[in-house]
């Protein structure tokens, strides 16, 4: 899994017919510090994220298996939203404090 920010979403007005219940996120990892880092991804979102939201990703195949259809072409699916994350015991992110 890989801890992303979401930064954005994408739509598309055609797509293959067992995505359509779900949103496009555009999400980027982060690193140490909470700031987003490296390659940007386009993952389906299974929760409801919104923009500015920490979100776990999974990319692959576990990807399709987080949507329950392993037929479908997705490289990248959103399965939680973080509410707070710390490393090495200093806090980088925290739901409460967006809010």
């Amino acid at each position: 899994m890989k801890i992303c920010k979401v930064m954005g979403f994408a739509t598309a007005s055609l797509k293959i017919e067992g995505l359509a219940p779900y949103k496009l996120l555009i999400v980027k990892g982060i690193d140490d510090e909470g700031e987003p880092t490296g390659e940007t991804l386009l993952a389906v979102d299974t929760f409801g994220a919104g923009l500015s939201e920490v979100v776990a990703v999974v990319t692959g195949s576990t990807a399709s298996k987080a949507i329950h259809n392993k037929d479908l072409p997705v490289d990248a699916a959103v399965v939680g939203i973080i509410d707070h994350v710390s490393i090495n015991k200093k806090e980088i992110y925290s739901k409460n404090r967006e809010e």
